[in-house]
């Protein structure tokens, strides 16, 4: 697997869908001051914060290493769907050795 493989970017799609999806929570949240988008606005920040954290710790545990922050920011900006590229790039490492 040459070098670039270990980064995979995910469809623009999913940046448009998840990252705006949050920013249009906190927008509304903050507009409104309804609590309940408070909490969820948040609350999906928390699990896209954990999320980037565990990316970054995998990709570097993949061997990943110099792309393990580019890895943890998509994942903080998109989500689940850069863990499953993340996944399948470690599968696709592992099954190569």
């Amino acid at each position: 697997m040459n070098d670039e493989a270990v980064f995979v970017p995910v469809a623009p799609a999913w940046w448009a869908t998840n990252a705006g999806g949050i920013a249009l929570t906190g927008l509304l949240a903050a507009r409104t001051g309804r609590r309940s988008l408070r909490w969820l606005f948040w609350g999906a920040v928390a699990i896209h914060v954990s999320e980037a954290l565990y990316a970054y710790g995998a990709a570097r545990h993949a061997g990943f290493t110099r792309h393990a922050a580019r890895w943890a920011l998509q994942t903080l900006g998109v989500g689940f769907p850069s863990l499953l590229v993340l996944r399948a790039a470690v599968r696709e490492r592992h099954d190569a050795q």
